[in-house]
């Protein structure tokens, strides 16, 4: 079965842990350091359900490997360049007004942003202070957010008719959106980002074969077909590919068991809902004022 389907047969959530209003997708405009440095050009995605954040950050200066086919076939410095991206899945908290995310299953070995985040929504706008002051970033909710909520963690994968062996991911899902992450199965050293490691290592290509067994990567659904198709990737050589969404069966209460050409996947159900509302409107003390003066606050947006 694919997952709309199993969401309208056999919806299944665990309990909120972040509050409702930091569900669906969100792109982010901008993030504004202390030193009074911006940056609006990066790529970033958030998606979040009950309990589960996925996450894709791919810097806007990025080599261009048009003509390539895969990674293999890229320069050292391409190599270098394209390991700065970031992605991943993590399970999410909220407590005395700050999300805090754990557990990340993500591209980069070694966690670049340790702090919680003190949030506040204002219609689409959510805005992110890190508590120290280091930074503020500017998300908005993306349209299509509503629909399917999906959140699902990895617990293990096997070759079809082999063993299962521990394996960490993830897979969050708001409407039209998506983020899948798959963690490494080997190891890297926690103490640098993978594009130092891949600059320094006497085989760079080698070690970017180890780095890139990690995948996050970034799809919308196509409204022709309902498959979702990768747009934006840690690994260029992904997009274009569609998420492999199909072959899903409950196993147990609280779990999916997931059956493809080559590999078999435990899940572990963190939201499974087939038509939540996300809207972009959000409560206020001041819609009187609003209504009074929504011919002089929006007449420049008519």
């Amino acid at each position: 079965m694919r997952l709309d389907e199993l969401a309208r047969a056999a919806p299944f959530a665990r309990p909120l842990a972040v509050p409702e209003w930091t569900l669906g997708c969100f792109h982010r405009r901008s993030i504004t350091y202390a030193t009074g440095q911006e940056d609006a050009a990066t790529r970033v995605i958030w998606i979040q359900s009950h309990g589960l954040t996925g996450d894709l950050r791919i810097p806007a200066i990025r080599p261009d490997v048009h003509g390539r086919a895969r990674l293999s076939e890229c320069t050292p410095q391409e190599l270098t360049d394209l390991a700065r991206a970031e992605g991943g899945v993590a399970d999410t908290g909220f407590r005395d007004g700050l999300m805090s995310w754990s557990n990340w299953a993500a591209f980069q070995p070694y966690d670049k942003w340790p702090e919680p985040g003190e949030l506040r929504r204002v219609g689409p706008a959510l805005i992110e202070f890190a508590p120290s002051g280091v930074y503020v970033e500017d998300w908005r909710l993306q349209p299509g957010s509503s629909g399917l909520l999906v959140g699902l963690r990895l617990v293990s994968e096997a070759p079809r008719g082999g063993a299962h062996v521990p394996r960490d991911g993830g897979l969050v899902i708001a409407g039209d959106h998506a983020i899948f992450a798959l963690a490494r199965r080997g190891s890297l050293p926690a103490d640098a980002p993978v594009h130092r490691q891949i600059a320094a290592a006497a085989d760079p290509h080698a070690l970017a074969a180890r780095a890139f067994d990690a995948e996050a990567a970034y799809a919308r659904r196509d409204a022709a077909t309902g498959d979702y198709r990768i747009v934006l990737g840690v690994d260029p050589f992904m997009e274009a590919r569609s998420l492999p969404l199909e072959g899903f069966e409950p196993a147990g209460e609280g779990g999916l068991l997931q059956r493809l050409a080559g590999v078999e996947r435990r899940w572990r159900i963190d939201t499974l809902r087939a038509d939540v509302d996300l809207a972009a409107a959000t409560p206020t003390s001041a819609a009187a004022w609003l209504s009074q003066e929504a011919d002089t606050l929006l007449a420049a947006a008519r």
